[in-house]
């Protein structure tokens, strides 16, 4: 990869937006980025339903031993996180997204590989759940940094919204059609599945420019990088409430997504085609939340909504641990998505704006880890269904977090401030301090 010195003229893949609610998918780049997006969403899924499945038949369905795939997976994610911020940093994102991509398409469909050999066993899928850890935190990280660097300030905040709208189209249809290919062809067929939406993502990677204004690489040496990035962060208010913000939920209330098996069986006995639904049903909230929020436009204050928001969307899983039918549940969860896709997006949204662009990458995937830390809250959590049942033990945990947004809200001035306005300078993000010159320079 080589850099580029900035002569003051925009990045090329950067084109002046055309007017409207939708106005960054006029950008060429961020177009392919949306669609490889919505492709990679789909295997993300069907790797996410297809291997927990695949962990609950081959335990003997035991809640303890999905949750400790889940921790696996978890576990990875949360020590590959810092080290990937440096990547992300150092390397061009585009780059990065490739190989990450493909990756994902060579490990797929090797694991449906070894499903229909019937040769797989407790401890690949272990494996498996690590590799996957790492792989998926690097794409995911990449996708949420990469648009700044094919967007521009007026399109950001659309941008990300339509990012996250990307993701959830495939988190509606994908849990549904997992489910379905499971039943309908077998647990190899999500995996095979897997390395053909993947390859389609790298088709619609591979035309993205170069020429982007993520920020001159940087050359620290990587446990310097690292340091400096977390003192940056531990620094800033504001962003140290956003982190904390998927670090709460991250233990008490994400891990409920690896564990929805239980709830599917033991719960509703609705089987596979149930947990199908269950993981789509919050996926079609979330994606009506990020429409409405995209034709809303800018939202003033992004902190205070934002937090608001987060105390509606645990509140709506606390009920949907208490439902009994599954048409109950399923609206509680539908709900709980509509709060979940507006919030979780100006969070990101807001990481975006506050961020300095040459630590972008680092910030972005420091944010990523609270989700790598819900091993620590899927191990307990699968050890509590087992003990106390799992409406009991869910709800439980849900309620220490919906205390701790409710008590953010109110007492974390800086992140309920944050994005207002009349707070945001003209240029890069919510920083009084200006960034070094190199900071503006493209990466080609």
């Amino acid at each position: 990869m080589a850099d580029a010195r900035s002569n003051g003229a925009p990045p090329a893949s950067v084109e002046e937006p055309r007017p409207g609610r939708f106005g960054a998918l006029w950008i060429r780049d961020f177009r392919y980025l949306f669609v490889g997006t919505v492709s990679s969403g789909f295997g993300q899924w069907a790797q996410m339903i297809g291997l927990n499945w695949l962990a609950w038949v081959i335990s003997g369905e035991s809640a303890t031993q999905l949750a400790l795939v889940a921790s696996a997976g978890g576990g990875a994610r949360l020590l590959a996180g810092p080290a990937i911020g440096v990547i992300l940093d150092r390397y061009h994102r585009r780059t990065v997204l490739v190989w990450t991509t493909v990756i994902s398409a060579v490990k797929g469909v090797l694991l449906g590989v070894l499903v229909i050999m019937d040769i797989v066993n407790m401890p690949m899928v272990y494996a498996f759940a690590l590799l996957e850890g790492v792989v998926s935190t690097a794409n995911q990280n990449t996708r949420q940094a990469f648009v700044y660097d094919v967007t521009n300030e007026r399109t950001l905040s659309n941008a990300v919204a339509l990012n996250s709208i990307a993701q959830n189209m495939s988190r509606i249809a994908g849990p549904p059609l997992t489910g379905v290919m499971i039943g309908l062809l077998g647990i190899a067929a999500p995996f095979m599945f897997i390395g053909i939406v993947m390859v389609i993502s790298t088709v619609f990677t591979l035309p993205i420019s170069r020429n982007t204004r993520q920020a001159a690489p940087d050359r620290e040496n990587p446990l310097r990088s690292m340091w400096v990035a977390m003192n940056y962060i531990s620094k800033d208010r504001a962003m140290l409430g956003l982190i904390l913000t998927s670090v709460v939920p991250a233990l008490t209330v994400y891990p409920y997504i690896q564990l929805l098996p239980v709830f599917a069986e033991e719960v509703l006995d609705a089987g596979a085609t149930g947990y199908g639904l269950l993981a789509a049903a919050i996926g079609w909230g979330s994606f009506s939340g990020l429409v409405a929020l995209s034709l809303y436009g800018e939202v003033r204050r992004k902190g205070l909504v934002l937090l608001v928001f987060y105390v509606g969307y645990v509140g709506a899983l606390i009920l949907f641990t208490q439902s009994n039918l599954l048409l109950f549940a399923l609206v509680f969860l539908v709900i709980a998505g509509l709060f979940h896709g507006v919030a979780i997006t100006l969070s990101q949204t807001l990481v975006q704006l506050l961020a300095r662009n040459d630590m972008r990458g680092r910030a972005t995937s420091v944010f990523a880890m609270g989700f790598g830390l819900m091993p620590l809250g899927a191990l307990p959590m699968g050890l509590a269904i087992d003990a106390f049942g799992a409406q009991r033990a869910v709800g439980g945990f849900m309620m220490v977090s919906f205390v701790f947004f409710i008590l953010q809200t109110f007492f974390w001035k800086s992140l309920r401030n944050a994005g207002t306005r009349q707070r945001q300078p003209t240029h890069v993000g919510m920083h009084l301090v200006e960034a070094p010159a190199s900071v503006a320079e493209p990466v080609r």
